[in-house]
């Protein structure tokens, strides 16, 4: 093998263990948060108390019958969201921030209420 080879040989294999390094990083850091999911029915969601930790995501899925339209809006918390106003379909946030963040559909105000409570990560 002549001595340029054995370079291409030598780089080939530190890219190789570099690229696996960076793609088991990747795959630890995307799995590191859950996914909780909760429904968006006719004028409830499917759970009104809910506790996740920092770096969890929240996905609400829609399950509403009929053309009714629904979203997701934070009325008190550390950071603001909202979802889109819609029949169907699905919305995820993700949280960075610990506290108790009221939500409600801006739709069905009295009804449609929520509490989620973002605690620190455990170690």
């Amino acid at each position: 093998m002549t001595s340029a080879a054995r370079k291409g040989a030598v780089l080939a294999t530190v890219l190789a263990a570099s690229m696996a390094a960076s793609t088991a990083h990747a795959a630890k850091h995307q799995t590191k948060g859950r996914t909780r999911t909760v429904g968006v029915f006719s004028d409830y969601y499917n759970s009104d108390r809910l506790t996740v930790h920092v770096g969890d995501r929240v996905k609400w899925v829609w399950h509403a019958s009929g053309l009714a339209l629904h979203d997701v809006y934070v009325d008190a918390g550390p950071t603001q969201f909202h979802s889109p106003t819609q029949a169907s379909g699905e919305f995820t946030e993700s949280f960075k921030k610990p506290g108790t963040y009221r939500l409600y559909c801006t739709q069905h105000e009295e009804d449609m209420t929520m509490t989620l409570i973002v605690k620190k990560a455990p170690k």
